[in-house]
């Protein structure tokens, strides 16, 4: 139940809390869509599409691994930094366009937030 519960998404309180976070430009950046398709969906102004939410589940879970090692200005970094472990690119560069969270850029992603949690922990 816990899986599941944490694999849902709650695009209604994520967009604040992301948004907040991360700063409405890097975060449009990120979902791939523009800031004012943003303002919209975070306003609820129109409903968040299933893939829009999808995605911003993704970085949402991805944040809260980098939460675990990063204030708030090392996260929004993190994202724009050069990785070794994504091949040199930076976690924002790794996908283009229309993504899904089980493309293997965003997994590679989600794999690298998550060992720097591991990683903090012991």
């Amino acid at each position: 139940l816990v899986d599941a519960l944490g694999e849902s998404p709650l695009p209604e309180t994520e967009w604040r809390a992301l948004a907040e976070l991360l700063g409405p430009e890097l975060l449009a950046d990120l979902l791939g869509i523009s800031p004012s398709s943003l303002r919209r969906y975070a306003t609820g102004a129109r409903r968040t599409p299933d893939p829009i939410a999808a995605r911003l589940h993704f970085l949402a879970s991805v944040v809260a691994d980098l939460r675990g090692t990063y204030n708030a200005r090392g996260v929004r970094r993190w994202f724009e930094r050069p990785r070794s472990a994504l091949g040199g690119r930076a976690p924002k560069d790794v996908r283009r366009g229309p993504w899904d969270p089980d493309d293997e850029g965003p997994r590679a992603v989600r794999a690298l937030a998550r060992s720097l949690l591991v990683g903090s922990a012991t």
